[in-house]
Order: structure tokens, then sequence, then C-alpha cells
């Protein structure tokens, strides 16, 4: 709306931004003689400048914005991705632990079941070899001992090994 019959100096902001356009329209309507740019035309049309002025600020600080928001979310992306590198490394390292220690607990499972039987055997066959029977069950425990131990080295090697590769 660039004229209204009550309001015959109301202009669009389309209007001032094309202050040539304007005059040109303005002279057609304005009698020859009247000095346009009262101080109240003056004052709106500052405003109106000042208007567009923070309109085009706003613009460029969105863009200024969309620019830091879009460094955040690569530096997120890449730090994301470092933990998955992170977390695969652990992943194989605890991988390695547990196959190794399980190979180990195996192995000393068995030779636990193989003294138990022989000293089942043993205390059939004589009981009054009390020093063998006595070796062999020593020998069990030591060895639920050393299980355990393992059993403990291994919980304490992959939690390290997690804190490590974490820090």
């Amino acid at each position: 709306m660039t004229k209204s019959k009550n309001m015959p100096n109301i202009h669009t902001l389309r209007d001032i931004e094309n202050k040539g356009v304007v005059e040109g329209s303005l002279s057609k309507h304005t009698p020859s003689g009247h000095q346009l740019g009262s101080i109240h035309e003056s004052e709106l049309e500052k405003a109106l400048r000042g208007s567009i002025k923070t309109a085009s600020d706003i613009t460029n600080d969105y863009k200024d914005l969309q620019d830091v928001y879009l460094k955040r979310v690569k530096d997120f992306n890449r730090i994301c991705s470092g933990f998955n590198n992170k977390f695969s490394q652990l992943n194989i390292a605890n991988s390695e632990l547990e196959a190794k220690y399980s190979a180990e607990i195996k192995l000393l499972k068995s030779s636990i079941k193989i003294l138990k039987r022989e000293l089942t055997l043993t205390q059939k066959a004589s009981s009054s070899d009390k020093v063998t029977i006595l070796f062999l069950e020593a020998k069990i425990v030591e060895l639920k001992g050393k299980l355990d131990d393992l059993k403990l080295e291994r919980d304490s090697h992959i939690v390290g090994g997690l804190l490590e590769k974490l820090a």
C-alpha cells in the first residue's frame, strides 16, 4: 500500500528502499512547492532504515551463529568418532584378555578335576597313604588359589586396560 486516502504520506519499506521510486511517485501526488521531508517523515524514514539495518544485522548474526553451530557439529562428530575408535580398541583388548584367561582357567579346572580323580583313587587304593592324600589336597587348594588369583588378575587387567584406554 503506497498511499491511503486518509494518510497521504504513508509508504512501505520497499518504497523507502527504492527512494527514487518513492520520490517519483510522491512528486506526482504532491502539489508543486510542497516540501517532502517534514520532521515526522524524516523520523519515520530513520526508523525504517534502522529497522532495515537491524533486520540485516540479525540475518548476518544468524549466518554467523549457523557457521558456529556447523563447526560445533563437526567437532562433536569428530569427538564421537574418536570415542567409537577407542571403544572398538577396548572391545578388542577385552576379547583378547578374556580369551587368554579363559584358556588358563579351563586348564586349571581340568587340572583340578584330574587331581580330584587322583585323590579319590588314592583314597580308595590306600587309606594308609595319608601323606599322598594330604599332598594332593594341598595341591588342589593351591590350584584353587591360583585360579582365584587369575580371575582377580584378569578382572583387574580388564578394568585397568579399559581405564587406561579411556584416559
